[in-house]
Parts: C-alpha cells; structure tokens; sequence
C-alpha cells in the first residue's frame, strides 16, 4: 500500500511539474519524504526507481539519509533500537556500493559502540 501511495505522490509532482513521472521527479519525491522523515516510503519509491533503471545512487543515498537520520537526528531516548537499525542501513550502503566510506566509518563506529558497552553487535541488512 505504501509503495501505490509513494508511486501516486510522484506522479502527482512529476503532474505539478508539467511533465510525465520521470527520473528528476522520482528523486525529487524521494528527497520531500525524506525531509518529511518518511523514509520508508522514500525507499520503496527509491527501490522501484533501481529496479526499473537499474540505477541504484538514489537507493544509495536514501539508505544514507536515513540510518545518518537514526545516528544523529532520531530520539535519543530509543538511541539503542535506532543504532541497530542505522547499522543494518549502513550495511545495505555497503551492499549496494563497497566503497562507500561515510557508510565503513558509522559502521566502524557503531559497532566500536556495543563492543565497548560489551553488547552483541546486531546483525542483518535494510532491504
């Protein structure tokens, strides 16, 4: 249901816009609901966009944005559900593109983290 919603919500810019749902206007749609803290429905329209093009920066930067968001933004009082979350992003970064250094350095740092706080690391991956 949210990937039909995010879909809608590009057609209707790319619409505002004056021109058909296009690869400028996906990415547009993409960065409003990441500033609005959708991130969720920011990665499945930035999913559908790799898939359809097979061009995955915009998924990239999207999976950046938001586990940046769960490391330095997020409420601080769930800082331990957050990181987990924000390393299993920053290790899709990583899938998606192995040279990716902001991406190593917060992983590098996170897991630092629950190794110093004598916590099992978390494991997995964002879709």
């Amino acid at each position: 249901m949210r990937t039909i919603l995010s879909l809608l919500l590009a057609i209707v810019i790319a619409f505002a816009a004056g021109c058909s749902p296009d690869s400028e206007s996906t990415e547009q749609a993409v960065n409003q609901l990441s500033e609005e803290g959708e991130f969720e429905e920011a990665l499945d329209l930035a999913r559908t966009k790799a898939d359809e093009t097979g061009d995955e920066t915009l998924l990239i930067e999207t999976h950046l944005a938001y586990a940046n968001y769960l490391t330095h933004e997020a409420d601080h009082l769930a800082m331990g559900e957050r990181m987990g979350d924000a390393l299993a992003h920053y290790r899709r970064v990583l899938e998606l593109d192995e040279t990716n250094s902001q991406a190593q350095s917060h992983i590098e740092l996170i897991e630092g983290i629950y190794d110093q706080m004598g916590r099992d690391v978390p494991q997995g991956v964002a879709e």
